[in-house]
């Protein structure tokens, strides 16, 4: 039987449920004080990921307004088949007209077929010259460009076709020259396909020496066995009535911020393009933000709010971070946001935005219509700054830094948990602490009463012999 079992066998005494009582009495004041710790401790931590949340959905909503195109000039391409138009960020465009006459091209060039394309070439080199190469078909001219010339060694290691495809793309990597090499497979065999790059300066034309197989890969004036399937070209429009020549499909210095794909010619055909915002959306982004801007700034000061004589106080009233990020928040109306420009506005003030007594954000639509209608591109801009979210290099703009503070007063930096989460821990170690005291005070106890509940037996044994004498005694003397 064991001490605590045995408790209470010799005096008779509830010695188990005395040592319990003491040991709760000891117990329970100091887990309160540790459960109200804990209470506030997991409220703040709550708090604070209710508050991030609602922070990260405000930057999150603004975000996609931004990516839809909700802010930006929407491209218009009378014939999307001849050109397509992106349009930079922040960019309008008024109507514009544009003919497509003809679109730039690469010089091809091609080998007969050859049965078996791991066969013997012939050893020696390629030269390859870049510039401008006469004629359609063969070459009837060359006028030399600014690309060095690209020597390729055909040697015992890549003596065959897919070799020379090999080797021409190796050495066109190292030098950066603008030519590639591919093998074609019909019925008919293996051919070898030189291509270059659009414009009417990047032909080439193709010289070989060494053995007289590699004369099947030459191209030069007059001579040489490829064939050219495409000549070299530069794409060719015409814009208010000036004819440009262009040598690539991609067209970034016509029109400011915009760049056309030139998708095919159609001579005689105008192609009308514009991109035009649209102020309704425009100013639809900037009302909702108003508003979503008011909710976040509602939560984050209930959560925060002192004490009253009806209500207690937020659960974050004593944290600094969330103070911070209110007050940025509250400064956002006159922060500015973009570089000057003129007299187009900079900040949200300006936009018509403003605080009123209760701390909400108000909007003055005939300010906010005004400034859309007026100035597009800065409200635009001033949106765009607001949803910047940075890269590894820029901070981004000042949600996206507001939402980087909250993460770190939630998660902690790497490596290094948030105060709270130290205190939640500490909490916790106490708790384990109390409980080892407790057993320990517990055994003590037991053993002490275990000792006291022994002695106690003794002196009520030592009694009852007493009282038997004694009623012995009278018992005889009464007879």
């Amino acid at each position: 039987m064991n001490i605590l079992g045995s408790l209470g066998a010799g005096s008779g005494l509830d010695m188990v449920t005395l040592v319990k009582d003491l040991v709760r009495a000891q117990r329970e004041p100091q887990l309160a004080v540790l459960d109200r710790r804990k209470e506030r401790v997991e409220a703040r931590i709550s708090a604070l990921g209710q508050f991030r949340a609602a922070l990260d959905g405000l930057n999150t909503a603004l975000v996609q307004r931004v990516q839809s195109g909700s802010v930006s000039a929407v491209p218009r391409v009378s014939d999307p088949t001849i050109l397509g138009m992106r349009i930079a960020p922040g960019v309008a465009l008024s109507p514009k007209s544009i003919e497509v006459r003809a679109i730039a091209a690469a010089q091809t060039l091609a080998s007969a077929s050859r049965a078996d394309p791991s066969a013997a070439v012939g050893q020696g080199t390629l030269t390859f010259a870049f510039g401008t190469v006469a004629g359609t078909g063969p070459a009837t001219g060359f006028t030399p460009g600014t690309v060095p010339d690209l020597v390729v060694t055909i040697d015992s290691t890549n003596d065959s076709l897919t070799g020379l495809r090999d080797a021409i793309n190796a050495a066109a990597s190292a030098a950066g020259a603008p030519v590639t090499a591919a093998i074609l497979t019909d019925v008919d065999g293996s051919r070898l396909v030189l291509r270059g790059t659009t414009g009417v300066e990047s032909g080439f034309t193709v010289t070989a020496s060494g053995d007289p197989g590699l004369e099947d890969f030459a191209f030069t004036v007059g001579g040489g066995n490829l064939t050219r399937t495409a000549a070299a070209a530069d794409a060719e429009i015409v814009t208010d009535g000036v004819p440009l020549r262009r040598p690539t499909n991609q067209v970034d210095d016509l029109f400011s911020g915009a760049t056309l794909s030139l998708l095919r010619a159609a001579p005689g055909v105008t192609v009308t393009l514009s991109a035009e915002r649209s102020p309704t959306e425009l100013a639809a982004v900037v009302r909702d933000f108003a508003g979503a801007l008011s909710e976040l700034l509602g939560i984050g000061r209930e959560l925060a709010r002192a004490p009253t004589a009806t209500a207690g106080a937020g659960a974050l009233v004593a944290d600094s971070t969330t103070r911070r990020v209110i007050q940025s928040l509250t400064g956002l109306t006159t922060r500015a946001l973009i570089a000057p420009d003129g007299n187009a506005p900079t900040r949200l003030a300006e936009l018509g935005l403003r605080f009123t007594r209760e701390g909400n954000v108000q909007v003055d639509e005939a300010r906010l219509q005004r400034m859309v209608a007026d100035h597009p591109a800065a409200v635009e801009q001033m949106v765009r700054a607001l949803a910047d979210q940075g890269s590894l290099f820029t901070p981004g703009g000042p949600l996206r830094q507001l939402s980087v503070q909250m993460a770190v007063a939630v998660d902690g930096r790497a490596g290094q948990p948030t105060a709270l989460a130290r205190e939640a821990q500490a909490i916790s170690r106490a708790r384990a602490d109390l409980d080892t005291r407790m057993e320990r005070l517990e055994a003590a106890l037991t053993r002490q009463f275990a000792g006291v509940d022994t002695a106690v037996g003794r002196s009520r044994a030592t009694q009852t012999f007493l009282q038997q004498q004694i009623d012995l005694w009278f018992a005889n003397r009464t007879r």
